[in-house]
């Protein structure tokens, strides 16, 4: 008689084969569970870094924008012809002979800046432009700008306006806005001087809509081939403590008192030269395909 020892060992295998039903799929859930919990946490660290990566950009802006760009108070009348008021960020040129210090015309012994764009250029901050700025200002505060500019005697006027001078607002990008009408822009458009302005509560990630309000309250035919001096006074207020005042050849041309600016952190700054926002959407090139304008005795102050 054989031995218990020597008995086949008989294996249960609808038993094993049930265990191993019944424990693939846990296997398979432990792992598409540990695969959800590595995406989470892969998404969540992607949005922590693009959060850190457009504060730390923010910051960047908002910190050029105060330190890195034109000083306030200053005057220049490019005598010198270096530049040397206008370095690195404060000049937004595609070229060489984008911005050049020359003779002012129909003015003895006098210089001037002349700032000259061209259809066929490469663009500069996303258009047309060739233009100086200063740093950003603080709300509430009183300043005076001015310069003289010259339209030459050929200027050929169509319907693409050349805006020569931008109060324009530093965005809050951290917030979504996007691009606004300056609070405050003088133009060449057609034959006349024009005066744009633009106020009111920028849009944002929540609200894409925003509420602007802007106008053109002041026009005026150009002269060709001659010089105008311009003042412009501005206090940046959402309040009713804000200013605009605009002269004219020693005239005031304009003048409106309250809210004058969008809710952003830094109030607006300065920008003078050529800038032909419209040329960036045609379809077929302008008549005229280069644009200048000439400068001088630029200044900027708190009063």
């Amino acid at each position: 008689m054989a031995g218990l020892s020597d008995l086949p060992v008989v294996h249960n295998d609808a038993s094993n084969t049930g265990r191993a039903v019944h424990q693939a799929p846990c296997h398979r859930n432990l792992r598409y569970g540990v695969h959800k919990i590595s995406s989470a946490k892969l998404t969540a660290v992607g949005v922590m870094l693009c959060v850190l990566i457009a504060c730390v950009a923010e910051a960047v802006f908002l910190f050029s924008s105060i330190f890195m760009m034109g000083r306030i108070p200053m005057y220049d009348e490019f005598a010198s012809r270096d530049f040397s008021q206008w370095n690195g960020l404060a000049k937004q040129v595609c070229c060489s002979g984008s911005a050049v210090a020359v003779d002012a015309p129909n003015w003895k012994s006098k210089s001037a800046v002349r700032f000259q764009i061209n259809f066929y250029e490469p663009l500069v901050k996303g258009s047309h432009r060739s233009e100086f700025r200063l740093r950003a200002t603080e709300f509430h505060q009183l300043y005076e700008y001015g310069f003289k500019i010259f339209v030459p005697p050929d200027w050929q006027s169509d319907n693409n306006q050349v805006a020569v001078m931008q109060m324009h607002n530093v965005p809050d990008n951290w917030k979504g806005e996007w691009g606004l009408p300056p609070p405050l822009e003088l133009s060449l458009d057609n034959d006349s001087w024009v005066l744009r302005t633009a106020s009111g509560r920028a849009p944002t990630w929540l609200d894409r809509k925003g509420d602007i309000r802007h106008d053109t309250p002041w026009s005026q035919p150009f002269e060709r081939g001659g010089w105008s001096a311009w003042i412009f006074r501005t206090r940046w207020s959402l309040d009713g403590d804000g200013i605009i005042e605009v002269e004219k050849d020693g005239k005031v041309v304009f003048q409106r008192h309250g809210a004058n600016c969008y809710d952003n952190l830094l109030a607006p700054y300065l920008k003078f030269g050529a800038y032909a926002p419209a040329w960036l959407n045609l379809t077929v090139p302008p008549e005229a395909k280069t644009r200048e304008v000439f400068f001088t005795d630029v200044f900027a102050r708190e009063l």
